[in-house]
């Protein structure tokens, strides 16, 4: 569906990451530019100083890609980057990912990150929250289904 591709996928996304005490900072910033696509402007980070359950420090870091093509473009490069058994783990999870306000939460592993792989994780993990942008009536998880296996297959 060409008419998919020039609307892009995603509207915005969100992304969220606790920086404890124990961990340096800057290596967590780090880890999430890594997902960025070669040559993206981040948006700047904004930064929450809160207090851990033990009384520990907690930096939450949030950023917020706000313009459809470069927020459609990470989404598409943090699924392109997942090794294939996630790709399909991902994939067929999409159902449960997507909620009823057309929201894509991914949790993509933090340590990997800062190394400059993606994987998916579940604990302490770099928290995606993509917002989609779905014609109206058309099921949001196949439409993302759709659009995404059409980039993997647009690929060299």
């Amino acid at each position: 569906m060409s008419t998919m591709k020039q609307d892009r996928l995603v509207k915005s996304v969100e992304l969220t990451v606790l920086v404890h005490a124990t961990e340096d900072e800057a290596k967590v910033r780090k880890a999430v530019l890594n997902l960025f696509p070669p040559g993206a402007e981040p948006p700047a980070f904004e930064a929450t100083g809160l207090t851990g359950y033990f009384g520990d420090p907690l930096t939450p870091l949030k950023m917020t890609v706000k313009n459809r093509r470069p927020a459609t473009e990470l989404l598409v490069n943090i699924v392109r980057r997942l090794n294939s058994l996630d790709q399909a783990a991902f994939m067929d999870e999409l159902p449960q990912r997507i909620d009823e306000t057309k929201n894509l939460y991914i949790r993509l592993d933090k340590q990997k990150a800062l190394r400059g792989l993606v994987a998916l994780d579940v604990h302490d993990a770099i928290r995606v929250k993509a917002k989609l942008q779905v014609p109206h009536g058309v099921d949001p998880v196949e439409a993302t289904r759709r659009y995404l296996e059409d980039d993997a297959r647009g690929q060299p």
